[in-house]
């Protein structure tokens, strides 16, 4: 059970520092195509997922590996409804406070969700139920 954990626990720490990477690597593609508003407004999208992804990590690990199915399940669902939240407020402060240009805002949003998706089915491929 703590084998598992552990490896649970690492794979979505891969998974939320393949968004960190995919953000700066957007971040420095927007620069290089339209400039640095386009940058710093890809990076803020790209970090509004990191932040949220890193916040349910936590979140869904507090525990650690003794933590029951119950509470596993319990703390999930917190977590997720807790990222979706912190998720639409950040997107608020971007647009509303840091007037960020929407189009690099959420295209590197998006390129951070699709890592997401793409680390989950890598660090799961070949793994039994």
């Amino acid at each position: 059970m703590a084998g598992s954990f552990a490896k649970a626990r690492q794979g979505t720490f891969i998974i939320v520092g393949l968004q960190l990477a995919v953000t700066v690597l957007v971040g420095l593609v927007a620069a290089f195509v339209a400039g640095r508003y386009a940058a710093w407004s890809a990076l803020a999208g790209g970090l509004i997922n990191v932040v949220a992804s890193l916040y349910m990590a936590l979140k869904l690990f507090a525990g650690g590996p003794g933590v029951g199915p119950q509470q596993w399940l319990g703390r999930f669902l917190v977590g997720e409804a807790l990222k979706f939240v912190i998720t639409v407020a950040l997107f608020i402060f971007a647009i509303a406070v840091l007037k960020a240009a929407f189009l690099p805002l959420i295209l590197a949003y998006i390129a951070t969700y699709m890592a997401y998706w793409i680390g989950m089915v890598r660090i799961s491929f070949g793994q039994t139920a």
